[in-house]
């Protein structure tokens, strides 16, 4: 099932989580390293959802954007 809304708002979620993932692991000091492997756990899922509700190629149901099964600038059905 594709929701384009939140594969959006996970996407930037889990760039997020990563972003803060690289800031820990450059200070060998930063109180969150015992975080560490929640915020990596948390980041992937929010990819994982990001990509499973966005659309993938070849699952467009559109014939405009030449994924659907037929490709309107080279039309297959005799036109």
């Amino acid at each position: 099932m594709t929701a384009p809304a939140l594969a959006l708002s996970e996407e930037w979620r889990a760039e997020g989580l990563a972003c803060r993932v690289i800031e820990i692991l450059a200070d060998p000091a930063n109180p969150s390293r015992r975080s560490l492997p929640a915020y990596r756990f948390a980041a992937l899922r929010a990819f994982e959802t990001a990509a499973a509700s966005s659309i993938q190629p070849g699952d467009c149901p559109c014939d405009w954007c030449g994924q659907g099964g037929s490709d309107p600038i080279d039309p297959q059905d005799g036109e």
